[in-house]
C-alpha cells in the first residue's frame, strides 16, 4: 500500500499542473485592458472549516460511536478534520476538502486507472464524481475535491454518503 500511496502522491501534482497549464497568447493592445479586468482575481469566498461542515456530534451520529474532532488547517486550499472514538476499537475519520482541486484530481484518477487496472474505482452515487482507491475515496464537488477515509465501519458506502451529504450543503 505505501508504494500505491506514493505513486499517486507523484502523479497527482504533476497531473494537476498538465491539466491547469496554459498556452501563452499575444492579446492585442486593445483588448489587454479587457483581459486583465476579466483576469483579475476573484474575491475570497469564505471557506469553511471541515470540522463545523460535519460536527462532531453529527459524525458521532453518522458512526453510531462518540468521536472527538481533531482540526488540521494547514493552508488556505485546504481544510481537515480528523475524528477519532473515545473508545477502543471505534471507527476513525478524516474528512478533508481541497478547494478548486476536484476537476485535476479526477482527470489523475481516471488515468490512474488507465495505467493500472484495479488501481481506481468509479464510486457511483456520491458527489458529482467519485474514485475509491483502496480505502479512501476522493470526490468532486462542482470544482472542489473532498477526500474521505473511513476506517472501522460496517456499511462504509452508506456512511460516507451520509458524511459527504452532511458536509455538501455546508461547503
Amino acid at each position: 500500500m505505501p508504494s500505491l500511496q506514493r505513486m499517486i502522491s507523484l502523479a497527482l501534482p504533476v497531473l494537476l499542473l498538465a491539466a491547469c497549464a496554459k498556452k501563452d497568447k499575444a492579446i492585442p493592445e486593445s483588448q489587454q485592458a479587457a483581459a486583465t479586468v476579466a483576469n483579475a482575481p476573484a474575491p475570497q469566498r469564505q471557506t469553511p472549516v471541515a470540522c463545523a461542515m460535519v460536527t462532531p456530534a453529527e459524525m458521532s451520529t453518522i458512526l453510531g460511536s462518540s468521536v472527538v474532532a481533531e482540526p488540521h488547517e494547514g493552508s488556505s486550499n485546504q481544510t481537515q478534520c480528523i475524528y477519532k472514538g473515545t473508545s477502543p476499537h471505534s471507527p476513525y475519520v478524516e474528512f478533508t476538502v481541497n478547494w478548486g482541486d476536484g476537476e485535476g484530481a479526477m482527470e489523475a484518477q481516471g488515468m490512474l486507472g488507465k495505467q493500472q487496472a484495479g488501481l481506481t474505482h468509479a464510486y457511483p452515487g456520491v458527489g458529482d464524481q467519485a474514485y475509491a482507491v483502496g480505502p479512501e475515496l476522493m470526490i468532486r464537488n462542482g470544482d472542489d475535491l473532498v477526500t474521505l477515509l473511513v476506517l472501522g465501519v460496517t456499511d462504509a458506502p452508506a456512511t460516507v454518503k451520509r458524511i459527504f451529504d452532511t458536509a455538501k450543503p455546508r461547503m
